[in-house]
């Protein structure tokens, strides 16, 4: 049902004031001293600290989701929490600029023997461990002209910048999104901002504007409401300089190329956009799992096909990181077992309430003819009215690259399931790599599951990162969910820098990066294949929403009390 707020319908004329208010004040935002934008920051924080519980009870209603139970700890988790760890993330950083000149990295950069350079971005400090134990982040970094890193938190280095306004059309799926890309934007980017948000979660809006009008009546963020009409407009606006879109490739390519088919392929073939306006964009995936084969324990696979539905079954599958290709051996003797234990966890997690619209229609697109061709379709769960089965689709052909499972990204609860021919670790490592890099749609962010043993052989370490290298994704993981690097605030987010306008994939530029790096090519997640916390995206956490709360106090205001108690619940889900 969702909830029902009266929002103001926003007339031409009125979308003409708002964007001359910030053309007006968009150089006096970029030339503002730090401590205001430190103070900001700071009453930002506080506000959505007291907004937290409300945020959570709209995004339940409209997702039809118990406020009070444990799934709802998603809502805490998508919504406040990554909100709040930003904001977090940014505060220290323009600290670091203010007394330092630049934020303090939390590790070295060190020169890898392939020219470019890595560094940590988490853990950034000692209380990271405790949030999530053994997982680490690095970025690694392409060298700038002088073969070294190009220098970071490029914006405050300039004298006197001059100020630009940016549209972010918002992302309707996650509500942290609209509000993380603005502060990308503006503390990052030095930008003034006017956000649209998305008719699918505009229900946020009357606390988004409650949480952000200390930079709202700076003039310095406008928030409107609307469809494709109001976004169009913006976009064309003569006084917008730079637009960031979260959302579809067709959204996207109708915005730089054109509404009609035939419109659109005669500019990309001249390479004549509509708008000569920088343009970024997040715009989903078919995110990719890789299971390497080898020796995996039975707690090992359990805990992977856990976090693996786990990784479906969040947010009812609207997450451009769901799992959505699972790439196996087909000749490994732990295929069934892993996919066995997948579908126990789908089995036990209720159906959800397919909110996003379009879920039906691209559902019944991937799953009908089954029984004319050589796919193999199981669903879990009775789905009611309004709500979709999660489903598992087998016998997909790795060799017919045309296949729709290959290149229509699902955002819907469908696990695709691909099987290659090779069983050697090694080989398997790299066949499955061409096949995501040269086969399916989309650079966003890729996984790998590997065997703890092999980790420790120094020869299947370079076959891993050799591959790693190769993979053209903005973020590829190792026996952890790339949602991480979303989430922890210091890594950056988007799609590998390899896509252009002309063939966007998963889109251009990066979000969240509050060390605000330069020259990035990808992050890369490592973390441990099993832990005593259960993943907290796992559908059976059983404590998982009281979990989303202490995570939320503890970034409000981080101490080890806070930090203590987010651990008993986590020890306890």
């Amino acid at each position: 049902m969702g909830l029902a707020v009266e929002l103001p319908l926003v007339p031409t004329e009125d979308l003409d004031r708002k964007v001359l208010r910030l053309r007006q004040s968009a150089e006096r935002f970029a030339r503002e001293p730090i401590a205001k934008k430190l103070g900001w920051l700071y009453q930002v924080r506080q506000r959505i600290a007291r907004a937290a519980e409300r945020w959570v009870v709209a995004t339940c209603e409209q997702t039809r989701l118990d406020p009070h139970s444990p799934p709802a700890g998603e809502a805490w988790l998508l919504g406040p929490m990554a909100t709040l760890r930003m904001l977090r993330m940014l505060s220290t950083a323009l600290s670091d600029i203010q007394r330092l000149g630049e934020p303090q990295l939390p590790g070295k950069i060190e020169r890898l023997d392939n020219g470019q350079f890595s560094v940590r971005v988490f853990p950034a400090a000692l209380m990271d461990h405790g949030l999530l134990p053994g997982v680490r982040a690095e970025v690694r970094l392409n060298p700038g002209p002088s073969g070294e890193p190009l220098p970071h938190a490029s914006f405050y280095r300039e004298s006197a910048p001059q100020g630009r306004v940016a549209v972010v059309l918002g992302a309707g799926n996650v509500s942290s999104i609209p509000v993380l890309d603005t502060l990308h934007k503006m503390f990052v980017e030095g930008q003034v901002v006017l956000l649209k948000l998305n008719p699918v979660n505009d229900y946020m809006g009357p606390i988004f504007e409650e949480v952000l009008k200390p930079l709202i009546d700076q003039d310095y963020l406008s928030i409107v409401y609307g469809g494709a009409d109001v976004g169009s407009q913006l976009c064309n606006h003569p006084r917008v300089d730079e637009i960031h879109i979260t959302g579809s490739d067709r959204t996207h390519d109708a915005i730089v190329w054109g509404q009609e088919k035939a419109e659109r392929e005669r500019r990309r073939a001249l390479n004549q956009p509509l708008l000569q306006k920088r343009i970024t964009s997040e715009l989903g995936n078919i995110t990719p799992v890789v299971v390497v084969p080898g020796p995996y324990g039975d707690s090992e696979l359990a805990a992977m096909g856990e976090s693996i539905a786990g990784m479906v079954t969040q947010n009812a599958s609207f997450n451009c990181v769901s799992a959505k290709m699972l790439v196996l051996p087909r000749n490994w003797e732990g295929t069934e077992r892993l996919i066995g234990h997948i579908g126990s966890v789908f089995s036990q997690a209720p159906p959800r309430y397919a909110y996003y619209p379009g879920a039906q229609e691209r559902y019944q697109v991937l799953t009908r003819g089954a029984e004319n061709t050589a796919l193999r379709i199981q669903t879990f769960g009775n789905a009611g009215e309004g709500t979709l089965p999660w489903t598992l689709i087998r016998g997909l052909d790795a060799k017919n690259s045309a296949a729709l499972h290959f290149r229509m990204e699902p955002f819907c609860c469908i696990l695709n399931c691909v099987e290659l021919d090779e069983d050697d670790p090694a080989a398997f490592l790299r066949q499955a790599t061409s096949f995501c890099n040269d086969t399916l749609w989309g650079t966003l962010n890729a996984m790998l599951f590997v065997p703890p043993t092999r980790l420790d052989d120094p020869g299947f370490n370079l076959e891993l990162e050799s591959n790693v290298r190769r993979l053209r994704y903005g973020v590829v993981a190792i026996n952890q969910w790339s949602a991480v690097a979303y989430a922890v605030g210091t890594a950056p987010w988007g799609g590998h820098p390899s896509a252009t306008l002309a063939d966007i994939q998963s889109g251009l530029g990066w979000a969240h990066n509050s060390y605000m790096l330069e020259g990035i090519e990808k992050c890369v997640v490592r973390g441990p294949l099993t832990s005593p916390f259960r993943p907290l995206w796992s559908p059976l956490h059983r404590t998982c929403n009281l979990v989303g709360r202490e995570f939320c106090a503890f970034e409000a205001e981080p101490d080890m009390w806070r930090l203590s108690k987010l651990g008993f619940h986590a020890l306890r889900g």
